[in-house]
């Protein structure tokens, strides 16, 4: 599956992430680690990112067709982190072209944490292309061991840094830990940094510990360049009203990723 990070070497390959498969499918399981929380709670790119893998490597069949994460709609519920939450995924529509799945995601205990939908493109790969990797679910359950880590806060470990917290700008570089096979920033750090934007501007308007429980994204283009840079837009005054990031790749002044986000406070614990 294109947007599968390499394991050891890449942000996401150290989110702790096992996995395992049985009758019902692949299963992808994220041991929760102080680097993946914010404000005590599970990310929600962090869970994007088990949902893309999960789902991504289900629907990839063919290792000369590239599988591109197009959208992506996460709902989740800001709860203290479980020790353990388990992804799984359904799909729902299977097209030549296109293929759609939700996804949920479940603490130990059978506790929701998060579900929504997701949807993928298949495009043939070119004369030129990178090398694909191909991972079906029983490969994949073996490289998944959840045994690599991050050492330090997931912002920091990305390098995000926040040029305008009161008006949702912040900026990455592109950098080799944090692209996918394809050479582009990877999916789930999209989403970090569109999280990252939201939550930044709801900070500065509450003085609730607020994170990021919708994210909506509309993967329009790649970014292998960068600098990557949000320009947010509240669609409200309060600090839990949506907003619309737009990512862009400034060696490009391209749009690369539509995002719709909102943040809520966190729930006492």
């Amino acid at each position: 599956m294109t947007d599968v990070a390499n394991l050891d070497d890449s942000v996401p390959g150290r989110f702790g992430i096992a996995a395992h498969v049985d009758a019902a499918g692949l299963h992808l399981v994220l041991r929760t680690q102080p680097e993946v929380l914010h404000h005590g709670v599970v990310r929600a790119s962090v869970l994007a990112y088990a949902v893309d893998a999960c789902a991504g490597i289900a629907v990839d069949e063919d290792p000369e067709v590239w599988t591109l994460t197009t959208d992506l709609s996460l709902r989740m519920r800001p709860i203290p982190a479980p020790e353990i939450a388990e992804a799984t995924c359904t799909i729902v529509r299977r097209g030549r072209r296109s293929t759609t799945s939700t996804f949920e995601v479940v603490a130990h205990d059978g506790t929701a944490v998060a579900a929504g939908a997701i949807g993928f493109a298949a495009v043939p790969r070119r004369d030129g292309d990178p090398p694909k990797p191909f991972f079906p679910p029983e490969v994949a359950a073996r490289m998944f061991t959840g045994q690599s880590t991050l050492t330090e806060p997931l912002r920091e470990a990305a390098g995000i840094q926040v040029l305008d917290a009161g008006a949702g700008v912040v900026e990455v570089d592109v950098t080799p830990e944090l692209r996918n096979p394809a050479g582009t920033l990877q999916g789930a750090m999209v989403a970090l940094v569109a999280e990252v934007a939201a939550e930044e501007l709801a900070a500065t308007r509450s003085d609730a510990p607020m994170v990021v429980t919708e994210l909506d994204l509309r993967y329009l283009a790649q970014a292998p360049v960068g600098p990557v840079r949000t320009r947010t837009r509240p669609l409200g005054p309060a600090a839990d009203d949506p907003m619309q990031i737009e990512l862009i790749d400034t060696s490009l002044d391209r749009v690369t990723t539509l995002v719709y986000a909102r943040a809520t406070p966190v729930e006492p614990r």
